[in-house]
């Protein structure tokens, strides 16, 4: 077959105030991008950046902006609603409505700048099924990182969502049927959490388990990840072999909060990534706020927003001191259900600067570092030729101040420029804080 000429090969390329590209750790100033088709063919400082002479080039200039990748966020879920009502009450709702509040949820991430998601634990096919719309052109969303549904104990954490196994047999058969069905990584729960029946303070697989969990995973070269909501539950994810810890909080099965430096240390040297969640923590804090500015909270509203409050200060600490030890901390937000909103994420970028990230080294974990955790650096993560031209251009410099990502004003998803609507719908999904409302 002949080969296109070089004058009949089309290019985009993005001119901006700044390009940060995922792999410097400081801004490019003038910074370029150079795009043709779906893919990165070069990045770096605008004078260096040109197509082939005799080339087609579309040119679209972005003074005083920034252009870099699309962002990365590690822990969604797409089926919630994000007005209270728990995974409980998801489980009960009919597939084809919790598809579609996905998809609805699946525009917000990608409108305001996360062009890759990880989805961590719908109901049944329901996000399986949106990717494959997605892909054929029928509905709008990121890039998509499915578990299928996560693998629990009978009872535990989720269960409702189509997981339940008992024992290694059956842990090993339900993550071969996950990876049959399409699954990219296996999601797990070693404890219990917010499901009625579990118990967050305790864990559910036993060690034997988790290790089948991985080992299977790991065999069909699929990485793992655990829900840990108490101390025992990350000692055995981490004696087990999973690759990442969610929310990793350390409490005991009494219910004392009590930072374990020795587990920590052990996470560093497995190497194991560690997504806190903060921010979904934070969200029901203020949705209680915003209800006491409206009426006296009652008695079991106001133990509840002492309860979060606390348990936020609480993780934010925890997460200072692991950020502190040089964990492989990541940005990934967390449940839509409850009181969190997708299209949030960068609430959790946030967070992490708090806790002692610089800015430029919070931007890299929503960018390259969340990339390499899930496994998908050699498409996205960086801009970078022969990777997937995610792009997104935000108004202001976030590798010295993260809320610029805040100010996303194009999207570009595999090249191509995503349609978001107008500012205001796009503004109307961020969820600010009761002083702020």
């Amino acid at each position: 077959m002949a080969k296109k000429s070089v004058a009949s090969q089309r290019y985009l390329l993005i001119n901006a105030g700044r390009l940060i590209d995922g792999r410097a750790k400081t801004a490019i100033p003038n910074g370029a991008v150079l795009i043709q088709g779906s893919k990165v063919v070069a990045a770096g400082r605008a004078s260096a950046v040109r197509a082939p002479d005799g080339a087609a080039v579309d040119t679209i200039e972005y003074p005083g902006m920034t252009v870099m990748p699309g962002m990365v966020d590690c822990h969604t879920h797409h089926n919630g609603f994000g007005d209270g009502r728990p995974g409980d009450f998801v489980a009960d709702v009919p597939d084809e409505v919790l598809a579609l509040q996905s998809a609805r949820n699946a525009r917000a991430s990608l409108f305001t700048g996360v062009t890759t998601i990880r989805e961590n634990g719908p109901k049944a096919y329901t996000m399986l099924r949106l990717r494959e719309s997605v892909n054929a052109g029928l509905a709008v969303g990121p890039r998509m990182v499915l578990c299928g549904w996560p693998v629990s104990i009978i009872g535990g954490h989720m269960w409702y969502f189509g997981g339940q196994t008992t024992g290694p047999t059956e842990v090993r058969a339900m993550v071969r049927r996950l990876v049959k069905e399409g699954a990219d990584y296996i999601k797990v729960t070693a404890t219990g959490g917010t499901t009625k029946t579990s118990y967050p303070l305790l864990p559910s697989f036993n060690v034997d388990e988790l290790k089948a969990v991985a080992d299977t995973a790991h065999g069909l070269g699929k990485l793992t990840a655990a829900h840990c909501t108490a101390t025992q539950g990350i000692v055995n994810a981490l004696d087990g072999g999973i690759d990442m810890i969610i929310h990793c909080t350390f409490r005991d099965a009494d219910g004392k909060d009590r930072f374990r430096e020795d587990i920590a240390e052990r996470i560093g040297k497995q190497g194991t990534y560690v997504n806190p969640t903060l921010q979904v923590l934070r969200s029901t804090v203020w949705a209680l706020e915003r209800k006491k500015q409206e009426r006296a909270l009652t008695p079991n509203e106001q133990a509840r927003l002492d309860f979060f409050q606390r348990n936020f200060d609480r993780r934010m600490e925890d997460c200072r001191r692991l950020v502190g030890m040089g964990l492989k901390v990541i940005t990934g937000s967390d449940s839509s259900w409850t009181d969190y909103q997708l299209g949030n994420t960068v609430y959790e970028v946030e967070c992490l600067t708090d806790v002692g990230f610089s800015p430029m080294r919070a931007v890299q974990s929503v960018t390259a570092d969340a990339a390499v955790a899930l496994g998908v650096d050699r498409i996205v993560g960086t801009l970078e030729p022969g990777k997937e031209a995610d792009v997104i251009v935000v108004d202001g410099d976030p590798s010295r101040d993260v809320r610029a990502l805040w100010n996303v004003r194009e999207v570009f998803l595999a090249g191509k420029r995503v349609e978001r609507g107008s500012d205001a719908s796009i503004a109307a999904t961020r969820q600010h804080p009761p002083s702020e409302s």
